[in-house]
């Protein structure tokens, strides 16, 4: 299966993030899955990739051919795809993607995190979405999104629409039970 994971490549996080993240990825490599997310080498990005690395798994990059980007591309990538811009990275990740992990980041990472959130409501996309609320950061947002379901703004139940977890193991098995 091909699990998709937004996450920040800020260089700034604090370790637990980048530590937490690579055993994230090697979870998932070991488990046979291959990871889809944005190619790069810095943040929680490159630690994610070096974990799949090292779980012997399948990296696979899509990389937006921005001027951010140079010198970004991890070099463990074992498939990669050049797209035009961040809106087209979003499209073909959405594409290729069986299961999205939605990892703590920054503003890029809310960006898709929201767009598989919309096209999951809307009905055009049925995978999992997983937000790993590591260190609870998720959770404001996810009693925000609360509130707007109570006010009826989000149509459906969070529930429906995405399942929080915060270990890997727990990643593990809803993918297994749900992909």
């Amino acid at each position: 299966m091909r699990v998709g994971v937004f996450c920040s490549c800020s260089d700034k996080v604090s370790p637990f993030f980048l530590s937490e993240i690579e055993s994230l990825g090697e979870t998932l490599a070991k488990d046979g899955h291959e990871v889809i997310y944005g190619g790069a080498t810095g943040g929680c990005m490159g630690r994610l990739a070096d974990g799949v690395r090292a779980g012997g798994g399948r990296l696979v990059g899509v990389l937006p051919e921005m001027d951010f980007m140079d010198g970004l591309e991890h070099a463990g990538l074992c498939e990669r795809h050049v797209v035009r811009d961040l809106a087209s990275r979003k499209t073909k990740m959405n594409e290729i993607a069986d299961a999205f992990i939605i990892y703590p980041g920054g503003i890029g990472t809310l960006d898709e995190a929201f767009e598989v959130l919309a096209l999951k409501s809307c009905g055009s996309l049925r995978k999992p979405v997983i937000f790993y609320n590591f260190m609870d950061v998720w959770t404001p947002l996810i009693q925000a999104m609360e509130i707007l379901v109570q006010q009826q703004l989000i149509r459906h139940p969070l529930d429906e629409l995405l399942v929080v977890l915060d270990k890997p193991e727990q990643v593990r098995e809803h993918l297994r039970k749900h992909v």
